[in-house]
């Protein structure tokens, strides 16, 4: 013999599901409102800093396309406004067979902090400090690990770069020498200007008329651009700075006399 539900079994059933969805509910908000008030430890905060600083310049080295020496490397690119990064030890170049190796000490400091409102979490004080190994190869490949900081000799002075610059006051000096042409080829002139050897002196003259010159450095991207008019002025014709970057047009005169598209 079949039994028959009665109207009120019906309606309990149905009364019981979404109460039970409220029940669900209610627990999921409890746990998120649990977690989003936990306090913080500060010693946990200052890890991941560093972890993730010492990842972000691993990742800057694999984008790199002009690393030249390992000194030149450590002063430009071992940096962050996260934490403090000191480079320890660093040799090679990207011709040694080891490639350019880099030790670096990353430390990462949190205070003590709490908005002060209710259920509000706080953190609290702490701080990191881990060493890590960095090693780059001609072929591009860049490997990080972490390695004990105990041992590791401190420096007697931070990297110096050893990428040429260009004086500072080439702009003006440029700018004389083309004034001072009168529409004549500045060639010569801007080579007795600049007679360094890493200084590059670039001349060309446009379908117009115009001389257009062209200063800048190797290895490097320092690049100071100008062009002698017709009318006698001297001007600073606007491009874009990644068009100087390694496999690009580099500091010449087609920078204006046939920009890249």
């Amino acid at each position: 013999m079949t039994s028959r539900r009665s109207p009120g079994q019906g309606v309990a059933t149905l009364l019981a599901i979404p109460a039970a969805a409220i029940v669900l509910a209610g627990i999921v908000l409890v746990t998120v409102f649990l977690v989003s008030t936990r306090d913080k430890d500060g010693d946990d905060v200052a890890d991941g800093t560093v972890e993730h600083v010492a990842g972000a310049l691993a990742d800057d080295l694999r984008g790199a396309r002009d690393l030249t020496d390992a000194a030149t490397v450590a002063a430009e690119m071992f940096h962050s406004r996260s934490a403090t990064v000191e480079p320890l030890t660093w040799s090679g170049t990207l011709s040694d067979d080891g490639g350019i190796v880099i030790e670096a000490r990353i430390s990462a400091v949190v205070e003590e902090s709490s908005s002060g409102a209710l259920f509000a979490p706080s953190t609290s004080a702490g701080s990191s400090e881990r060493c890590y190994r960095y090693v780059v190869t001609a072929s591009g490949k860049v490997a990080h690990e972490e390695v004990p900081c105990a041992g590791i000799a401190e420096p007697v002075a931070p990297p110096a770069s050893t990428r040429p610059e260009l004086p500072p006051d080439t702009a003006e000096r440029v700018d004389r020498v083309l004034a001072a042409s009168g529409g004549a080829d500045p060639t010569d002139a801007l080579r007795d200007e600049f007679p360094d050897a890493h200084v590059t002196v670039q001349v060309e003259q446009s379908a117009d008329g115009e001389w257009v010159a062209a200063v800048g450095v190797t290895p490097g991207t320092d690049c100071v651009l100008r062009v002698w008019r017709t009318t006698g002025d001297v001007v600073s014709p606007p491009y874009d700075r990644i068009w100087l970057e390694p496999g690009e047009t580099g500091c010449s005169p087609a920078l204006y006399t046939a920009p890249p598209r």
